[in-house]
């Protein structure tokens, strides 16, 4: 049995269609047909400079975001039949796990039910940002805050802290704010291209503060909201020269902060802009994967629809490309690496031309 699927050759060339074989699921993983796969910004890093992967991964095949049904499961699988709605994240370490194709393996306890109230489409929306936000908040490898579902987080005291979003208007900013009012944040200040749509919405998300960051005193806006008692910051869009000199800027004087980044690279901080850090600051790069962090990855999928269920977490706008359309999934990525709309792409593998 085969299957059509956009495959990554050769980091700066274009997805290129192949016809590969359907995977037989191993004994702890289940087989989805995929009904919608979600694109995301890295995909386009990944297919032009291979971010994140290394030339041993190829040929890869991209979008991490699936929804869709279970089509057959590994001999150990209990918890998941032939014809349940489910997402996950792919597992795109190896071809098979891909999800820019028909039909691709995930392991079964990293996979979640779709809520009946959530079409495919809305559920494929989520899994990557929401996944990289939640273990940049809540794994050590970031800010390592407590979890929303942990004995911890009971007794942190939550409401009286405050947490800075960079890229607030992002896909993975908006699940940020989300995730920061679903545990109780007391200030959540966003900093974005500010619009009166984009405050009205990040507000209707959880944001308390919307601040413009092409604001020249956008600095001094965020301290006359946190004042010096600001100890946790996100950022969810570093780039640049001084990428991550806006983070640490807004990071308390006085007590050791932390700035947690989604991208990979070196450490751009300009001390001369910071200003005086007498306990020192600490600059995460994390990976928001369920697969590399396994056990937080775990509680993510179990806690997930519950929290969609009841109104906590919403899914993302989107818009549908139709089939394995190769010029139009490469059209996709270049509208990401050139900067365009960040309405999340959903591909439809199953239907056709």
């Amino acid at each position: 049995m085969s299957q059509q699927a956009l495959v990554l050759e050769r980091f700066g060339t274009p997805l290129v269609p192949q016809t590969r074989p359907i995977p037989k699921p191993k004994q702890h993983q289940i087989l989805l047909k995929i009904i919608a796969v979600g694109l995301n910004p890295h995909d386009q890093k990944i297919r032009d400079y291979g971010i994140i992967i290394t030339p041993e991964h190829l040929p890869y095949i991209t979008g991490n975001d699936i929804a869709g049904v279970v089509e057959d499961v590994g001999s150990d699988v209990t918890a998941w039949k032939r014809g349940d709605r489910v997402f996950a994240q792919a597992d795109a370490g190896t071809p098979d796990g891909g999800g820019a194709q028909q039909y691709a393996v995930v392991p079964a306890d990293l996979v979640a039910p779709i809520p009946e109230s959530m079409s495919f489409d809305e559920a494929a929306t989520l899994p990557t940002v929401a996944m990289a936000s939640f273990v940049a908040l809540f794994h050590p490898s970031g800010l390592g805050l407590p979890a929303p579902y942990s004995k911890e987080s009971e007794s942190f005291g939550y409401q009286q802290r405050s947490l800075v979003v960079i890229g607030g208007g992002s896909n993975c900013g908006k699940l940020a704010v989300q995730l920061a009012r679903l545990v109780g944040f007391g200030k959540i200040i966003t900093i974005a291209a500010k619009t009166p749509e984009k405050e009205a919405e990040l507000k209707e998300l959880g944001a308390t503060h919307v601040l413009d960051r092409r604001a020249e005193d956008v600095v001094e806006q965020c301290r006359a909201v946190v004042g010096d008692g600001l100890l946790y910051a996100l950022d969810t869009v570093n780039n640049g020269p001084m990428a991550h000199t806006l983070g640490v800027s807004l990071l308390s004087a006085s007590e050791k902060g932390t700035l947690a980044t989604l991208l990979p690279g070196d450490v751009h901080v300009d001390e001369s802009k910071i200003g005086h850090k007498a306990a020192g600051y600490e600059v995460r790069f994390t990976r928001g994967s369920a697969h590399l962090h396994r056990e937080l990855g775990q509680q993510f999928w179990k806690h997930l629809p519950g929290w969609l269920e009841a109104g906590k977490i919403r899914p993302l706008r989107y818009r549908i490309i139709s089939h394995l359309d190769e010029k139009a999934v490469n059209e996709a990525l270049d509208g990401y690496r050139d900067g365009g709309s960040i309405t999340k792409v959903n591909i439809h593998p199953h239907e056709s031309h």
